[in-house]
């Protein structure tokens, strides 16, 4: 090469490296060279192509070759573990005061700095925006749960691309980006298989998603995603649970990612679905956590305990009181012996729930430390992402999608469920008691954006030989928003000025960096004002001061009332947090000058974060029409086979008429397997071929009976030869173990040859309290046309109604239902057609094992649906929330 291009291409080099030094970046080797690497200094994001720094001329062994440089990250940038668990109140983990164990959580807090001042927004898929992003939650999008979303700013469930999240800003920074767990910030209405996919996880900047869609899940039988893809790791795997799963995943991808690129580093967000319902530990954890007994004396004892724990650990100032107990609430000592009982196996769950969730989330914390990288990882750890929840309401549940479609289920029925509480068979949570006890020391519960107890979390946070105080204990005033700052400035990049070319919007949050160093201990917060808003209860954070709004209704609490007006229907109180950190002396009355100006204060920061409107109505905002793929559709039309498709991309059977008309095709021997379901174990429907045998549909039950008496016959054998009983007990032996073999011969024989195939059923649960079915006679070989038209009694939510099953045009089944299910069936299942993924809808009678795929052929599926029947009152409900909504607009 001659010296003219050798000098080229070191001015060249010259030049660029001049560029990046001016623009704030950090460049290591030679510019051009496949080595070379550069920071991205921050303001723009992505990074823009590079000018070609060689030499080209007509051939290449006269020209010089030139590398764009890597991105990496600035020099000494840690890793990130943001951790967030789910549901939890204040007082539940030991960290904090609790009873319950959570070793993972108090190791964080012993080599790091434990927060005891530190908000969220009161509900799920908010707090989750407001994280990630570092903007207010009304900012990002998430005022409300997106399964609430109306079409306001802020409302709209939609993460702003002026509001770009950490991990897009870290990815484009050099760092791998992960997302493990809950999802609850992709709108729902884009759930689908069809995408969009840039509201997932991968398009919001995450590069790898092992996790599940939506507000909750099974953790038996999950709403399973790797990236955009949904996987069932559990079929065929008795015994296993996400909690372990996912903490395997996260180590394995760590693992691999620091064996492919050590110098790489990583944000993980961990997110569990502990401790939302349903509760679903394995059963040696609830025996670890029963055995310790640590909820028998009710939930008034364990409130006192857990302040009294609070004190002595520091967690709350020795002159703090004890805020009273609502009168909404039971007393423990007024309770019957079944509901102490119950309300005991309840809590026990739960606490098991949250002991395994810590413990899964330490062996990821292990993890680090067996790769290394412990030294070098900023861990943050907060303790749910809202207050404890009563969305168990007063007696508790065994299926959480009761409550949300508005049925209470007694307590002496739900000791049916009493043994297996906990288990794949329960989706259940507490008693609302338990709730307001883990909140401890404050007033209110997860939903309730207005008091400490819908908003105040613990966490804690390391990073070893950056946080100077271990062990410490802060008390500065902090929220989620302030978390995205924090881990830029830890780990040295700017917030960018724009991502992909359009501008962001500043961080609503402060860094809480200038906490860790010991001399900062007790330095006022750097955060001074702070807006609250959820469902319409409102509070506003001024320097010490809160103002807020009485809850005007009850979470637990299943009420069609409508709601008082949102602006003058309101009392407002008035605390001193500096002087009464748990909110537990009003002095609104005492002090109306200062209450009004923090009521102008808290209109001012609502008009500046898109609060606006205010808006605290119920069935309008759950109904109120949403883009949508099935929005305004009537006729669906399938073939073949389908699976996972969220509730938001099916036919919508709920409160309406509907047919459902099935064109299938059986083979020669008879077929069976499902046609098409939605939802499963704890509610919905199926149209299926049974593989059972007139009265067989016992089948499972019968196998076992045989084999009852198969073991009953050999053991009176036993006794018989080895007792010395008489030989006529071992002739009863003989008999009825060649009885029992017999007994489970036959009916093994009758589902292996497949007597009785192709019969159809139509089978609906409702809310697994009780399941209505359709049965018709086997079909045979060749096409037939299967029709189940219900014809609904409404007007009305969940109103029954009169179903007619059809096969070729005669009728074979007719039956009638008091009830339906007025607003959703579970959220965690999904629509299938040719076979049935995660769970059954049927239990004992004509019970399958899923996936049970059709045999047959799908030749043509269509649902027609009638329009939607709501009540006059329902309606006007309706109609009043938007009006209302568009009024303050």
């Amino acid at each position: 090469m001659s010296n003219e291009l050798l000098r080229c291409a070191a001015m060249a080099a010259v030049l660029l490296t001049t560029a990046l030094s001016a623009s704030g970046q950090q460049t290591t080797g030679e510019p051009g060279s496949p080595t070379a690497t550069t920071t991205t200094g921050g303001k723009q994001l992505p990074l823009p192509d590079p000018k070609f720094g060689g030499v080209i001329k007509e051939k290449a062994s006269e020209s010089k070759a030139w590398w764009p440089p890597r991105v990496v990250p600035p020099k000494g940038a840690p890793n990130v573990l943001l951790i967030m668990t789910d549901d939890v109140g204040f007082g539940a983990p030991s960290t904090f005061g609790g009873v319950i164990p959570t070793p993972a959580m108090d190791r964080i807090a012993k080599s790091g700095l434990r927060y005891t001042n530190f908000h969220s927004t009161a509900l799920c898929s908010p707090s989750r925006a407001a994280l990630i992003t570092g903007r207010n939650h009304h900012v990002a999008g998430f005022g409300v749960v997106g399964e609430a979303a109306t079409g306001f700013p802020g409302y709209d469930s939609i993460i702003r691309k002026e509001t770009g999240t950490i991990g897009t800003i870290l990815k484009n920074n050099g760092y791998a980006t992960s997302w493990f767990g809950k999802d609850h910030n992709t709108p729902f209405y884009q759930s689908t298989q069809a995408g969009p996919f840039d509201q997932w996880p991968n398009g919001m900047g995450f590069e790898y998603f092992y996790g599940f869609m939506g507000g909750d899940t099974s953790q038996w039988q999950p709403n399973l995603y790797r990236n955009t893809t949904a996987i069932y790791p559990f079929e065929g795997h008795p015994g296993w649970n996400l909690t372990t799963a996912m903490a395997d995943d996260a180590i394995q991808y760590m693992k691999q990612l620091k064996e492919i690129a050590p110098d790489k580093p990583f944000l993980v967000y961990y997110v569990p679905g502990g401790t939302h319902a349903p509760h679903h530990p394995t059963p040696d954890w609830i025996k670890q956590i029963s055995d310790l007994h640590l909820f028998d004396g009710g939930w008034n004892k364990l409130r006192d305990t857990i302040f009294a724990n609070q004190k002595r650990l520091g967690i709350i100032p020795e002159n703090a009181t004890l805020t009273p107990w609502p009168k909404t609430l039971p007393e423990w000592e007024s309770l019957g012996l079944d509901e102490k009982k119950l309300f005991i196996k309840q809590a026990d769950v739960y606490g098991a729930y949250l002991a395994y969730t810590d413990h899964e989330i330490g062996r990821v914390i292990q993890g680090i430390e067996d790769l290394g990288e412990l030294n070098n990882t900023l861990i943050i750890y907060i303790s749910g992402d809202n207050g404890a929840s009563s969305e168990g309401m007063l007696n508790g549940t065994p299926n959480e999608w009761t409550t949300f479609n508005g049925v209470s289920v007694p307590v002496k029925d739900q000791f049916l469920w009493y043994p297996f509480w906990g288990s794949e068979r329960t989706f259940p949570h507490y008693a609302a008691g338990w709730a307001w006890a883990m909140d401890t020391p404050f007033q209110w519960v997860k939903q309730v954006a207005s008091h400490f107890g819908g908003t105040k979390q613990g966490m804690v946070m390391s990073w070893p030989g950056h946080i100077n105080d271990v062990g410490g204990i802060r008390r500065q005033f902090h929220h989620l928003i302030d978390i995205v700052p924090t881990i830029l400035e830890a780990t040295g990049i700017p917030a960018p000025d724009s991502i992909n070319g359009i501008k962001q919007r500043p961080m609503d949050g402060v860094s809480m960096k200038y906490t860790w160093d010991k001399a900062n201990a007790d330095v006022p917060s750097r955060r001074t004002t702070q807006y609250f808003e959820m469902l319409g209860n409102r509070a506003i954070y001024n320097d010490g001061w809160v103002a807020a709004t009485t809850p005007a209704t009850i979470p637990w609490e299943l009420s069609s009332a409508p709601p008082p007006d949102v602006i003058s229907g309101y009392k407002w109180e008035l605390y001193n947090v500096k002087e009464d950190p748990t909110e537990s002396n009003d002095l609104a009355g005492q002090m109306p000058d200062k209450l009004k100006q923090m009521q102008e204060a808290f209109y001012a920061e609502a008009k500046r974060n898109d609060v606006l409107p205010l808006d605290n109505s119920t069935l309008a905002r759950w109904n109120t029409p949403r883009p949508s793929l099935t929005a305004g559709r009537t006729d669906f039309t399938y073939s073949g086979v389908l699976t996972g498709v969220p509730d938001s991309g099916a036919p919508n059977i709920l409160n309406k008429s509907y047919t459902i008309t099935a064109e299938v095709e059986i083979p020669e021997g008879g077929a069976e397997g499902m046609i098409v379901t939605e939802g499963g174990r704890f509610g919905g429907y199926g149209l299926f071929l049974s593989r059972s045998f007139n009265w067989w549909y016992h089948e499972w039950l019968f196998r076992r009976i045989g084999l009852v008496l198969f073991v009953l016959g050999l053991l009176l054998i036993w006794l018989g030869q080895y007792r010395k009983w008489s030989r006529g007990k071992m002739r009863l032996g003989y008999g009825l173990s060649f009885l029992g073999l017999l007994w489970v011969v036959i009916v093994f024989s009758t589902g292996a040859i497949g007597l009785g195939r192709s019969k159809p059923v139509f089978l609906y649960n409702l809310l697994d309290l009780k399941r209505t079915i359709w049965e018709g006679p086997a079909l045979g070989e060749g096409k037939h046309t299967i029709v189940f038209d219900f014809k609904s009694d409404g007007p009305g939510l969940g109103k029954g109604g009169t179903g007619v099953l059809s096969v070729d045009g005669k009728e074979v089944a007719r039956n009638s239902m008091e009830h339906t299910t007025p607003i959703t069936f579970a959220e965690d299942e999904s629509f299938d057609v040719g076979q049935d993924t995660k769970t059954g809808v049927a239990l004992l009678r004509y019970r399958y094992e899923v996936p049970f795929k059709f045999t047959g052929t799908i030749n043509k599926l269509n649902f027609n649906l009638g329009p939607q029947q709501l009540t006059a009152a329902e309606r006007e409900e309706l109609q009043e929330g938007l009006a209302r909504a568009h009024d303050e607009r």
